[in-house]
């Protein structure tokens, strides 16, 4: 990871600052993000029924990884992030599910290096994380988070994106306008303005080799990305004579 990446990324380690990013979330009626992490959940199950292994990197409190780990009673999560204060938070909401998530601290950009083995998840997800990236930081992400990915397996990205100005605008002065009285605003934060784009993300997915991706879910400025990485191909048949 760059340098400055690495200072930007030194705020989450802080127990008070992980609390009250974590804390700012709406839940209820006003959480946005409920919709979108079912979305994911049922458009994985509609070709994957039952998932072995879901790794979630940049983890955070652990809010996407539970609601795969409900949809898939049979799977095991693999919950991943470089915050020891967001480990204590995911404990504490993921402890219902025992010895079903593995919990391992390390880098976004390069989870193997957190000993996950290439082609060994069937879901891949992160959520609102891959923005503090940058242009070339967000493409190892993506590389790295789709060389996990078994063949056939599924990867989902919940997170936001750069609009343009105007639009932007817009978007901010909505979403305001929709959001609790009582919501707790959330810590200032790095994020490597200006943002990527839709289409940005869906290149570097793709790249990445997920070429079957789509945008499934958009509200202002926030996007799920999902793609299947491509099946194993059948063995070939050494009793039948090649063309």
């Amino acid at each position: 990871m760059p340098e400055q990446s690495r200072s930007a990324a030194a705020v989450w380690s802080e127990p008070g600052f992980a609390a009250a990013w974590a804390g700012a979330d709406p839940a209820g009626e006003h959480d946005l993000l409920a919709l979108p992490r079912r979305i994911a959940a049922r458009l994985i199950a509609a070709e994957l029924p039952a998932p072995r292994v879901v790794v979630d990197i940049a983890a955070g409190p652990g809010g996407f990884l539970e609601v795969l780990l409900d949809a898939f009673p049979g799977a095991r999560g693999i919950w991943l992030d470089a915050s020891a204060p967001m480990r204590e938070l995911a404990g504490e909401r993921l402890a219902r599910f025992g010895d079903r998530v593995d919990f391992r601290l390390g880098d976004m950009v390069d989870p193997a290096a957190a000993g996950l083995a290439e082609g060994g998840a069937d879901v891949v997800l992160s959520s609102r994380a891959s923005h503090h990236l940058s242009g070339g930081e967000l493409r190892a992400f993506y590389r790295g988070a789709a060389a996990l990915l078994a063949p056939g397996g599924w990867f989902a990205n919940l997170d936001h994106i750069g609009p343009v100005d105007a639009w932007d605008r817009r978007y901010r002065a909505v979403r305001r306008a929709m959001a609790p009285a009582n919501r707790q605003a959330a810590p200032p934060h790095h994020h490597d303005y200006p943002l990527a784009g839709a289409a940005e993300h869906l290149d570097a997915l793709r790249s990445a080799g997920v070429l079957d991706a789509d945008i499934a879910w958009k509200a202002f400025f926030t996007c799920l990305f999902i793609g299947r990485a491509a099946p194993a191909q059948p063995a070939a048949d050494p009793t039948r004579p090649h063309p």
